[in-house]
């Protein structure tokens, strides 16, 4: 099973580049998203290293709620981690027939 698909890196690097952004600019309003972003894109770092580490469940949850709070942008990682959820139960179905 691939682990990491393509949308959980593509919605890796546009938050990414959302909290350099924010944390380059010079405005009070720019700070204060920077502090709301910067917690979840630790959450989804640390869902990716979890489902590297080989609990894919467990990580690609930590990646959804990560990404759902950045509707409608997030969708991109919502689908990624979705979509490892998918072939987690689909190959525990496969593997009790």
């Amino acid at each position: 099973m691939k682990l990491i698909n393509s949308q959980l890196i593509i919605w890796l690097v546009i938050q990414l580049l959302l909290v350099l952004f924010t944390m380059s600019s010079e405005g009070q309003e720019s700070l204060i998203i920077f502090w709301l972003t910067l917690p979840f894109l630790i959450l989804n770092c640390i869902g990716v290293i979890i489902i590297v580490s080989g609990k894919p469940k467990t990580g690609s949850i930590l990646f959804l709620i990560g990404s759902a709070i950045f509707v409608p942008i997030g969708i991109i990682g919502v689908f990624g981690a979705r979509k490892i959820l998918n072939q987690i139960k689909e190959e525990k179905f496969i593997n009790t027939l």
